[in-house]
């Protein structure tokens, strides 16, 4: 990603509202309390994490969360939110789109046991982040579906997936035990599909 894409990302954050006001994805809200994990203070990779809508939602119910984008704005605010409440919330700038792929920022094998991947498409990210989650841990994941018509979501086509392709990535690495096609709601407010994963890493 380039100096020019940081730079609209920190525009988009700056003077947003706190993340703390903002409701996590359903998706997460609905297989956080179906997870099994053994640690009694488990850990999760926030990818692509934006304003940290999600990091907060984890971190208040006693996860360590590991939060990462490219913008630093959007990461100084939930940090600030982070150390307000107490919460264990580390913040990461990461660029998860260098070129070629294969020079993708590298995880600690086995780091996590979960790791959430909303709303960002990267599907050479999805198979090294894989290697960063336990055996038994999970992934919860959301992209955005390619369509023939005019909806809500990203314009760009690079930013969506095709039918079948999302769970089909997710399934080399991962027990798929969720996917799914919804409407979801973009950020005008526009509805558009999306396709939600959730895995498990086997052993």
């Amino acid at each position: 990603m380039s100096e020019a894409d940081r730079i609209k990302w920190d525009d988009h954050y700056r003077g947003r509202a706190c993340a703390a006001m903002a409701d996590p994805n359903p998706l997460l809200v609905e297989w956080l309390p179906r997870l099994e994990v053994d640690s009694p203070s488990p850990r999760a990779a926030d990818v692509a994490c934006g304003a940290g809508r999600h990091a907060l939602y984890l971190a208040r119910r006693g996860w360590r969360v590991e939060a990462m984008d490219i913008s630093t704005v959007a990461l100084d605010a939930l940090a600030a939110t982070a150390r307000a409440e107490g919460l264990a919330i580390t913040c990461l700038q990461r660029d998860f789109e260098p070129l070629p792929p294969a020079v993708l920022p590298s995880f600690e094998p086995g780091r996590y046991d979960l790791a959430i991947v909303m709303r960002y498409t990267n599907l050479p990210l999805m198979r090294q982040l894989a290697g960063a989650i336990r055996p038994g841990g999970y992934l919860i994941a959301e992209a955005w579906l390619k369509t023939a018509g005019p909806d809500g979501g990203p314009r760009n086509p690079a930013y969506r997936v095709a039918p079948g392709e999302f769970e089909a990535a997710a399934a080399r690495d991962f027990d798929v035990l969720a996917c799914r096609e919804v409407m979801a709601t973009d950020r005008s407010g526009q509805l558009a599909p999306v396709v939600q994963v959730v895995g498990r890493r086997p052993g």
